[in-house]
């Protein structure tokens, strides 16, 4: 299980330097100051904070759905196999995970993918990365977190700034891991 976690944690940090690495090109390009890009506000951090309870309100809510109705139960399936893979994490692991994917997923998405096909490209392609099998549940899981993207996606159109997107993809990932450990305990 470690070791998974390590390859989890080094696939986010590349994805995370490549993001870098393309919004510093985007940046240059464009002739944009990183504040215009990447600004920590307080409004855009209550507003990533918003979008966060959002998120986990949708996930929450098919998560007791994949209980009740079979036409859920592609998400249980898919919890089932992510939540022992990451359940073991250490808290600090965690955090460090969350940090390097919502920031990094971010800065490559919303910030230069966005920017450059779309809103609904963006959502996409981030909803296709969060698939583990590609059968007709990793069809659904994508259609699951495609409203994910677009929220994050929405958020970065009416800021123009990363800053409450990253807030929002960090605070969701956090308390997804805890709540994954939280799970894998009550069903042992």
């Amino acid at each position: 299980m470690r070791r998974m976690v390590v390859t989890l944690f080094w696939l986010e940090t590349l994805l995370a330097v490549a993001g870098l690495i393309l919004l510093a090109v985007r940046r240059y390009t464009e002739r944009l100051e990183w504040h215009e890009l990447l600004q920590p506000t307080w409004y855009d951090t209550v507003l990533g904070v918003g979008a966060t309870v959002v998120m986990l309100a949708f996930a929450f809510a098919g998560s007791a759905m994949a209980e009740r109705s079979p036409a859920w139960a592609f998400l249980r399936r898919w919890m089932l196999q992510v939540t022992p893979l990451l359940a073991s994490i250490r808290p600090r692991d965690a955090l460090a995970l969350s940090l390097v994917a919502g920031f990094g997923e971010e800065m490559l998405f919303r910030g230069v993918i966005q920017p450059i096909a779309t809103i609904w490209v963006a959502s996409a392609l981030f909803a296709v990365v969060h698939v583990l099998r590609w059968d007709s549940d990793g069809l659904k899981v994508t259609a699951f977190y495609l409203p994910f993207g677009f929220l994050l996606g929405s958020l970065y159109e009416f800021t123009g700034n990363l800053w409450g997107c990253c807030v929002a993809h960090v605070l969701y990932d956090l308390t997804a891991l805890f709540w994954m450990r939280r799970q894998q305990q009550a069903w042992r």
